[in-house]
């Protein structure tokens, strides 16, 4: 396992969802590199339909529900920053309720790893689908400020990378309140500086839907 974890995001820092238009998709260094972001990473999973990359439910750009808002079903969560740029995330059973958090930007994928403190327990299926992959992880401090964190891996079929339970060891050593796991496998990427700094498994960069990028 090869790990490259981000340090904890400075004050200076402003971050945002990048993704363009709903369908479009882009890398993550291509979003870097238009906005001229100082970082970013992959966000949120998608879904493909008649030629084109749609977010994966829940996905808020700008204060605004990119395709409307869809409760909470299995181990779906919604995880992003609120006007304050705080750290929000969890399950969402209607709009108002997510309203009340006051969501700026924020995407959606499973499971939640951690909350308030505390390691959940990983659903069955995603022990073993895939148990081992390239991971990409979003998580707060008490101070909210972000730590992200991408691991690499040969591929995604389960014979490198992390498991969820990996993960959770790593967020309660390193003092995290709340983790979430994002979109992993191909679509894992950290850029810096204009740079890719990881190894993404796919053997070249994958065009996603959803990607946070970081701003000074």
């Amino acid at each position: 396992m090869r790990s490259r974890s981000g340090s904890r995001a400075t004050r200076r820092c402003r971050w945002r969802w990048q993704g363009g238009k709903p369908g479009s998709s882009e890398t993550t260094l291509a979003a870097v590199k238009r906005t001229g972001a100082i970082a970013g990473v992959n966000a949120g999973g998608f879904a493909d339909q008649g030629g084109k990359r749609y977010p994966l439910s829940t996905t808020v750009v700008g204060g605004e529900y990119v395709t409307g808002f869809e409760p909470s079903f299995n181990d779906l969560f919604f995880v992003g920053l609120n006007e304050n740029l705080k750290l929000i995330g969890g399950k969402y059973s209607n709009k108002s309720q997510l309203d009340r958090e006051k969501p700026k930007f924020g995407a959606s994928f499973v499971p939640v790893l951690r909350k308030n403190g505390v390691n959940l327990p990983i659903p069955a299926k995603w022990r073993t689908s895939p148990l081992r992959a390239p991971r990409t992880v979003i998580a707060n401090y008490k101070d909210n400020q972000i730590l992200m964190i991408v691991i690499d891996g040969r591929g995604e079929d389960g014979s490198s990378g992390a498991t969820l339970d990996e993960l959770q060891i790593l967020l309660s050593r390193f003092g995290t309140i709340d983790g979430y796991n994002l979109d992993g496998g191909g679509s894992s990427t950290l850029v810096f500086k204009g740079r890719v700094v990881n190894s993404p498994s796919d053997g070249q960069l994958r065009r996603l839907a959803t990607n946070f990028l970081f701003f000074k």
